[in-house]
């Protein structure tokens, strides 16, 4: 009788991609019923094994960028990053230096340093460090301003999630893996993120009215807001996926999250005011986005850091440090292409995306049209 179960659980283990043993247990425990014991189980970790309250950061535990430049592309020295961006006739402007929520800054938190090579000289994005709120001092996440006009980006499934039909493999295609810049995490799982997915102007999964929603069009244009509202499906969408509620609206944090007495945006803790691996992704006014990942985060200090940064719209992506990724790309002398973590204490490779993997992402490329 447990030889299916134990055929199952192997498969498990020794599928395709990067995914730890702690992952993939998690994953093939919900995929069999048993989401309530992996809830009670983070339940008590999350409860147990919290972000450190005080202390210093260590400067060295920040973000860290990929050194080397795609193929046929230049790459912007760091030593930028003590002054402002420089002006961008056409093209958009980064962020001011981003005040600490810490109150004094330590190190470069809150400026901006170049990320990825320029694309006919044009700087198309750019990174920092800032600590998650005033009481989680020694913790440094990572926050990415990207500008569309220079940098565009298209959705990919995983293996497992969405689930098929594709027209795009679950992986970077290796003629398109040169152009590569950086890689980041979908959100929850499908069948947890109250949500749906459109992948090359395919349904998935059905879109609800009102959830938060990573939509990105024909053109590689990025766009996140509330499904019916803010982005509606058209010929021109690409793909669009949903991940829980909108967690910043009309440019201030939603005012539901101090309290969230549905478990909206998770299960950790009361009112998800535990401190956490989360990620999350805004849009700007000016339509440029900014991504927000690493420790320390609750459901409110990430929509915080997205509204610090700028952006007037957001959702959450994920949770757990399994899950919280993203990576940089650039080829080494050979012309191979190779990843890099962008903070140290994420838990998969900094080569995942370049081969096949189990959850949806979405890839940033230099734009050539």
């Amino acid at each position: 009788m447990m030889s299916p179960v134990a055929w199952s659980y192997f498969r498990a283990l020794t599928g395709p991609g990067s995914d730890s043993l702690q992952a993939r247990t998690v994953e093939w425990a919900r995929d069999n019923h048993l989401g309530w014991v992996v809830d009670r189980t983070e339940k008590w970790w999350y409860a147990n094994h919290q972000a450190k309250i005080g202390g210093t950061p260590n400067l060295a535990a920040g973000p860290v960028v990929a050194a080397e430049p795609a193929v046929g592309a230049t790459t912007a020295t760091a030593s930028a990053s003590a002054a402002a961006p420089p002006p961008r006739p056409g093209h958009l402007t980064p962020p001011h230096q981003l005040t600490s929520p810490a109150g004094v800054s330590v190190g470069n938190e809150g400026q901006w340093t170049p990320l990825g090579p320029t694309v006919n000289g044009v700087q198309g994005a750019y990174v920092t460090s800032i600590r998650p709120d005033a009481l989680h001092t020694s913790v440094l996440d990572a926050v990415i301003w990207i500008d569309p006009t220079v940098l565009k980006f298209r959705q990919y499934p995983g293996l497992k999630i969405p689930g098929s039909p594709w027209d795009r493999p679950p992986s970077v295609e290796p003629d398109r893996q040169a152009q590569l810049v950086a890689a980041f995490d979908g959100g929850f799982r499908i069948q947890d993120s109250h949500g749906g997915m459109i992948l090359g102007h395919h349904t998935l999964q059905a879109m609800r009215d009102g959830a938060a929603t990573f939509a990105i069009s024909d053109s590689g244009v990025p766009n996140i807001g509330a499904w019916g509202t803010d982005i509606s499906n058209s010929s021109t969408l690409d793909s669009a996926r949903q991940s829980l509620d909108p967690i910043v609206v009309n440019g201030a944090p939603n005012p539901a999250l101090q309290t969230d007495p549905n478990r909206t945006w998770g299960f950790t803790g009361p009112a998800n005011k535990t401190a956490v691996w989360r990620s999350g992704a805004g849009i700007r006014a000016d339509g440029s986005l900014v991504w927000v990942g690493g420790d320390g985060l609750t459901v409110e200090s990430l929509a915080e850091t997205l509204v610090r940064a700028g952006a007037i719209r957001g959702m959450q992506l994920d949770i757990n440090q399994d899950w919280v990724q993203l990576n940089t790309y650039a080829a080494n002398s050979s012309g191979v292409v190779h990843g890099r973590k962008l903070l140290s204490g994420m838990q998969h490779t900094g080569d995942r995306w370049l081969t096949e993997d189990t959850r949806d992402f979405i890839a940033v490329f230099t734009r050539t049209t």
